[in-house]
C-alpha cells in the first residue's frame, strides 16, 4: 500500500494562494470595497492585486446573493478583527490562525477558572480578560464590573464568560465558511497547470494483478487541505474516488454554516488529568470538530491492514521458528531446520510507504502521523522545500514521536525514515 500524505504546502507548490495571510488579505480588501466602493473605479492597482480585485469585481455584481453571505460572514466578526489587528500580519502579512486562535482560547479559559494562580469554580461574571485584544474589546463590560452601582442601573452593561465564550465559537465558524466560500469561488477556480513530479511517481504504479497481467494500482491518499487541487490535477477517471481521505473536510460552495464540514482548531493544551474533566472549550479542538463534523477517517482502516499484516507476519515468523527448533531429527537435519528458523529469524516483513509532501508535521496533527509512522512495516518519506524546512520537520518529528524513536528510525538497519527535497514543477 503506498499511502501519499498532503498539506497546504502541497497547495502552495501548485501556486496557489492558500496561506491563511492570503486570505486574510482578500477579506481586508473586500471589507475596504464594501465600505468604500469606489476603490473598484481607481484603476490603480497593483499587479499582484488585480485578480484579487477581478474576482471581487465579479462577486458584487455578478453573484450577490454569495457576496450578501460573504459579507455577513466577515463583518463585526471577531476573530476577523482580531487577525487584522495582529502585530505579525501588520508587520510581516503572515499569521497561524490556530496558533492564534489557541492563544485567545487559553488565556479566557484561564480567566473563566483560576483566580490567584489557583483553580476556582467557574467564575459566571466576567472580571477580567488577560488577552489585550479582549480586554479592550470588553473594557466597557470590565470598568461597569467594578463599579458596583452600575450592575444594579439595569442596563445591560455586563457580559459573562460563556457569552464571550460563545461569541468566539459562533464567529469560529463563520470565519470557516467564509474561508470556504473563499477556496471554493476563487481558488480552486484558478487555473493550475503545474504537476509536481514526485506526486507523478507516487500516484500510481504498474503491478501484476493476480491473473498475471500488468495493472495500475493508485495510492492512498490523505489530505489535510479543504481543496480538490489532487483530485483537479492527478486523479484519472479509473482511480477509485474514495481512496482519497479528506481528514479536515471538504470545501463545497454551496455548503451553509450549519453543513460545513471544514476542521480549523486548535491542538489540545490541558494535561492529562485536566483534558477529560473540562470540556468547556472542546468545540475549538481539532479532534472535537472531526467528531462533531463526521470528516474523514478513512486512514483508520488502512493503519489497521498495515498493523495486521505485521501481527500476521510475527506469528507465521514464530510459528516456523518454534517448529524448527522443536524438530526432533538426526543432527543433520536438525541443524538444517536451525539454519532455516535462523533465515527466517531475520526476515522482513514488505513494507508499505507513505510520502509526506507539503506538511509540516504540526504537533496538532500528532496523533494522526503516529498511528502512520509509528509501524515497523511502513517506510516514511518527508519531502521538504528547502534545507530550512527539513530543519523544521526534523523538529516538530521529535515533538510527535520522540528523539530516541526519531534517531532509530532515520539511520541504520532499522531505518523507516528518510527526508527527500522536492523537484520543482
Amino acid at each position: 500500500m503506498n499511502i501519499l500524505v498532503i498539506g497546504n504546502g502541497f497547495d502552495l507548490a501548485h501556486k496557489l494562494p492558500t496561506r491563511y495571510n492570503d486570505f486574510l488579505g482578500f477579506v481586508e480588501r473586500f471589507l475596504n470595497i464594501i465600505n468604500t466602493p469606489q476603490i473598484l473605479q481607481q484603476g490603480e492597482l497593483k499587479n499582484t492585486e488585480k485578480t484579487v480585485y477581478k474576482y471581487i469585481d465579479h462577486l458584487i455584481f455578478n453573484e450577490q446573493q454569495l457576496c450578501k453571505e460573504l459579507e455577513q460572514l466577515v463583518k463585526d466578526n471577531i476573530w476577523i478583527e482580531y487577525f487584522l489587528q495582529n502585530p505579525m500580519y501588520q508587520k510581516e502579512n503572515w499569521i497561524d490562525f490556530e496558533n492564534e486562535i489557541s492563544k485567545v482560547i487559553q488565556s479566557l479559559d484561564q480567566d473563566m477558572f483560576f483566580k490567584d494562580g489557583e483553580k476556582s469554580e467557574l467564575s459566571e461574571k466576567m472580571q477580567n480578560l488577560s488577552n489585550p485584544f479582549l480586554h479592550k474589546k470588553y473594557s466597557k463590560y470590565t470598568a461597569a464590573m467594578r463599579t458596583a452601582s452600575a450592575l444594579t442601573h439595569g442596563k445591560g452593561e455586563s457580559i459573562t464568560y460563556k457569552e464571550i465564550r460563545d461569541r468566539l465559537y459562533n464567529d469560529l465558524n463563520k470565519l470557516i465558511r467564509a474561508l470556504e466560500i473563499y477556496l471554493t469561488d476563487y481558488v480552486e477556480k484558478e487555473e493550475c497547470n503545474c504537476v509536481l513530479p514526485d506526486i507523478q511517481e507516487i500516484v500510481k504504479e504498474n503491478v501484476k494483478g493476480a491473473d498475471g497481467e500488468e495493472q495500475i494500482k493508485y495510492c492512498k491518499v490523505l489530505s489535510f487541505n479543504y481543496t480538490n487541487t489532487y483530485e483537479r490535477l492527478y486523479l484519472d477517471k479509473q482511480q477509485i474516488q474514495n481512496s482519497i481521505d479528506y481528514i479536515h473536510g471538504k470545501a463545497k460552495l454551496f455548503n451553509t454554516v450549519e453543513n460545513n464540514n471544514m476542521v480549523l482548531g486548535i491542538d489540545e493544551y490541558l494535561t492529562d488529568e485536566r483534558k477529560d474533566r473540562e470540556t468547556e472549550f472542546i468545540a475549538f479542538k481539532k479532534f472535537y470538530q472531526r467528531i462533531y463534523k463526521e470528516t474523514g477517517c478513512k486512514y483508520k482502516d488502512w493503519v489497521e491492514t498495515i498493523r495486521e499484516e505485521y501481527d500476521d507476519f510475527l506469528q507465521d515468523k514464530e510459528r516456523i521458528i518454534n517448529r524448527a527448533n522443536e524438530y526432533v531429527g538426526n543432527d543433520v537435519q536438525r541443524m538444517m531446520h536451525r539454519l532455516q528458523a535462523s533465515a527466517v529469524r531475520d526476515q522482513k516483513c514488505k513494507m508499505h510507504n507513505v510520502y509526506i509532501f507539503g506538511h509540516s508535521l504540526d504537533i496538532t496533527d500528532k496523533d494522526i502521523l503516529r498511528e502512520l509512522i509509528l509501524n515497523e512495516n511502513v517506510y516514511t518519506t518527508i519531502f521538504y522545500l528547502n534545507r530550512d524546512v527539513m530543519g523544521q520537520q526534523i523538529a516538530n518529528l521529535v515533538k510527535i514521536i520522540g528523539q530516541d524513536e526519531l534517531i532509530r528510525r532515520t539511520g541504520g538497519k532499522s531505518k523507516t525514515i528518510e527526508f527527500k527535497q522536492q523537484k520543482e514543477c
